[in-house]
């Protein structure tokens, strides 16, 4: 059984890798603050609808695992799927992949034997049919090929493995809150599943999550719409910190995520949510 490191390609001599991680790539400079960094980390951990995030992501891929088989977080960020994956399948091999080394850096605080790659997710430094699955969480809206990310996906997957995606869904919602963390895009119903397809994956489930909580989701961004059309960096960032401030966990949401789990598992679901949750796989 090959090593990670014998699956990576080596890395450029001329980007200085960093503690914990490998660069493959030029770090993102990001529009966001430690304050900001701070506050986000807090509220995404246990908030109900980031747990139920990894949870449906986990629940998609875990069963294409093979024995020391590897997985790909990619958007890992602070690491928080990396160490529920760890937690859950401790004989796993872990690979990290983000273009932002201040959470690469957490990431390794947290899961210090996760492989933690700074590298571009539209040029993955893997190997061909080298990982049994991919997961990723509110990655992909950032990404402008967005394609050739599933298409990278698909290269590395080994046959019959698979790829579980999440990302905000619903382009009508799109805000400030959307434009400074720099979103390209919210997603269609479909898109993502069509997006997966023109890249050689075969989608097997195609479903949202959030789809309880959707209707005054939707209410709330177009109030957000309305009242603040063309906020400037600044309006936007105070604006951004006072959302996050505010959000506070929910028994009431936890027990519709856990109903939307339950759903999910017999293969139903609504044609709308908070965000689009989509599996993909590899033809054998």
């Amino acid at each position: 059984m090959p090593t990670i490191t014998e699956l990576l390609r080596d890395p450029p001599a001329d980007i200085p890798s960093g503690a914990g991680f490998t660069a493959y790539a030029e770090g993102l400079d990001v529009n966001w603050s430690d304050e900001l960094e701070a506050l986000h980390r807090e509220a995404s951990r246990d908030h109900f609808l980031d747990v139920w995030t990894r949870r449906a992501l986990l629940d998609a891929a875990l069963p294409a695992l093979t024995s020391d088989g590897v997985i790909v977080d990619a958007g890992c960020s602070s690491g928080y799927l990396l160490e529920d994956l760890r937690r859950e399948r401790p004989d796993a091999r872990l690979v990290g992949v983000d273009l932002v080394a201040a959470g690469l850096r957490r990431a390794h605080e947290l899961v210090p034997e996760a492989q933690l790659l700074l590298a571009d997710v539209c040029d993955l430094p893997l190997q061909d049919a080298t990982v049994d699955a991919v997961v990723s969480a509110n990655l992909l809206e950032h990404v402008p090929d967005d394609v050739g990310a599933l298409r990278e996906f698909a290269r590395v997957l080994r046959p019959g493995g698979r790829a579980a995606v999440i990302v905000p869904a619903g382009p009508s919602t799109y805000d400030y809150y959307d434009r400074f963390l720099g979103h390209e895009r919210r997603y269609a119903r479909g898109e993502m599943a069509a997006k997966g397809r023109d890249a050689g994956l075969r989608v097997v489930a195609d479903h949202h999550i959030g789809s309880f909580l959707y209707p005054a989701f939707w209410a709330v961004k177009q109030r957000n719409r309305r009242r603040h059309p063309n906020p400037s960096e600044q309006e936007m960032q105070q604006l951004v910190e006072r959302d996050i401030a505010r959000t506070t966990d929910s028994r009431l949401g936890a027990a519709t995520t856990t109903l939307e789990r339950k759903l999910i598992e017999r293969g139903i679901g609504l044609p709308f949510g908070i965000r689009s949750f989509v599996v993909l796989e590899r033809a054998a």
